[in-house]
């Protein structure tokens, strides 16, 4: 069972979270950073605001000569911080002088020096505790020097403080997101709009349609515009060869099968058994030149195409050549005609598909045996390297092709003789189609005798070393 294709996030889809996800991390950060900053806040305003109490209490117990703080002073104060305050005033030697005996001890290494307020956190009935430590120095003959106050509070409403900053942060924040993310969804959907008006014009189209995209474009969506363009003008192209081509295969293919018709209609009205073996005979002819323009009409689709071919490992051009020309040896030794082979010196590998190779040395050889040798010729085939490309040349001592149609006959369906041979038109074109879509190329060489085309096609890599076979006679008269 062929397994779902991985769903892929539409464009919008993709710029809105691009946009969005990195601004919603900017404002989580920057929630973060606002609660640090609304804790930082709230302590130096509730440390200032315990300094000053702190100063208010020395200076009542100085008044009031070491009483109490007077319980309005106190009420006003817890009502202008939200939290209880305690406190305690000591002499200069150490001695209580007034408020809370149980107040929170600082650390032993903490250095409180004269005049300046000293704070730290504490604990006091299991409750955390802001603690600020002041030492004065008081002309009186109660105190008569160095005297402490230490006055401490709980931190609950700092703390609330900075939660109700560090929220209405957030709230600010998301607030900012949340119009953002609005307006950079519509906006997305308005910056697409020549995608979307491109997308309903192509899919408007009928299959047939195939002109280039006129409509305008961004310039950043331009490239791809140009793309599809090019994609259609090879479309184009492709679908106008294989129109001609369909047309010229069925005219080519309307002869044979209206041959094999007649064939078959005189064989069944023959007055006698000469008369339809002869017309079977001539049904048998016509059936096999049906197959052989088969063949070729889809060997050159193939050759066309490419099927596999990046896929096939190189193959050696010599050993190649030998392997398809010891096919045509019983034919050559029919018509007395003497096939050789002078291979090179060294491997030549070559890449590509083997058996669309082998069909265009087979389509070589196949027209010099065809055309090119009477009996009791010769059809001489040299492998050797030229540059960086390994070459066939396939040389016959026949009547030739004129100058003016050595082009020509790589056209399809081009055949240069009338004559009842069984060919198509379609050799040297399944030649050609093949060694251009393997890198390479065939022409006809210019000779004063015969007729020679070369075969060229590029070397995939080339061997350290090798030996020469020797020349020899593949087919001898």
């Amino acid at each position: 069972m062929k397994a779902d294709s991985p769903r892929v996030r539409s464009l919008r889809a993709r710029l809105f979270v691009l946009l969005v996800v990195p601004l919603v991390f900017i404002a989580l950060a920057s929630s973060v950073v606002r609660y640090w900053s609304a804790q930082d806040m709230s302590k130096d305003l509730y440390d200032d605001t315990l300094k000053v109490v702190a100063h208010a209490v020395a200076r009542e117990v100085v008044l009031t000569k070491g009483d109490l703080v007077a319980d309005a002073l106190l009420d006003s104060l817890v009502g202008a911080l939200g939290d209880p305050i305690f406190y305690q005033v000591r002499a200069a030697d150490g001695r209580f002088v007034t408020g809370h005996s149980d107040a929170p001890i600082p650390s032993a290494n903490l250095d409180v020096p004269g005049g300046t307020p000293v704070f730290f956190d504490s604990y006091y009935d299991d409750r955390p505790v802001r603690v600020v430590i002041l030492r004065e120095f008081i002309a009186d003959i109660d105190f008569d020097g160095w005297t402490t106050v230490q006055v401490w509070q709980t931190v609950t409403q700092r703390q609330a403080l900075s939660l109700w900053l560090g929220a209405q942060s957030v709230f600010n924040l998301l607030l900012i997101v949340g119009s953002a993310a609005i307006l950079f969804w519509f906006g997305i959907n308005w910056g697409l709009t020549p995608l979307t008006d491109l997308r309903s014009a192509v899919g408007l189209r009928s299959a047939s349609d195939l002109r280039p995209i006129r409509r305008p474009v961004p310039h950043e969506v331009a490239p791809l515009v140009e793309t599809i363009n090019g994609l259609f003008a090879r479309l184009r192209e492709e679908l106008d060869r294989r129109n001609v081509f369909i047309g010229n295969a069925a005219h080519q293919l309307r002869n044979p099968v209206a041959a094999i018709q007649a064939q078959a209609e005189a064989a069944l009205t023959a007055s006698s058994d000469s008369g339809r073996s002869a017309r079977l005979e001539d049904l048998a002819q016509a059936a096999r030149q049906l197959s052989r323009m088969s063949h070729q009409l889809l060997n050159f689709d193939i050759a066309n195409e490419s099927r596999g071919d990046d896929l096939q490992p190189p193959s050696d051009l010599t050993g190649l050549v030998a392997d398809v020309a010891r096919r045509h040896v019983p034919r050559a030794l029919q018509v007395h005609v003497d096939i050789e082979l002078e291979p090179a010196n060294i491997p030549l590998p070559v890449a590509g598909n083997r058996v669309m190779l082998e069909e265009a040395v087979d389509n070589l050889i196949d027209n010099g045996l065809k055309y090119g040798c009477a009996a009791g010729g010769r059809l001489s085939l040299v492998v050797e390297r030229r540059g960086n490309m390994a070459a066939l040349t396939v040389s016959d001592d026949g009547p030739g092709i004129p100058p003016a149609a050595t082009e020509q006959v790589f056209d399809r369906f081009v055949r240069l003789s009338e004559d009842s041979d069984g060919g198509c038109g379609l050799g040297l074109s399944i030649v050609r189609a093949i060694a251009q879509r393997a890198g390479g190329d065939v022409g006809i060489i210019p000779v004063e005798k015969g007729c020679t085309v070369r075969l060229e096609l590029p070397i995939a890599h080339l061997e350290s070393s090798g030996q020469k076979p020797g020349i020899g006679s593949i087919a001898a008269e």
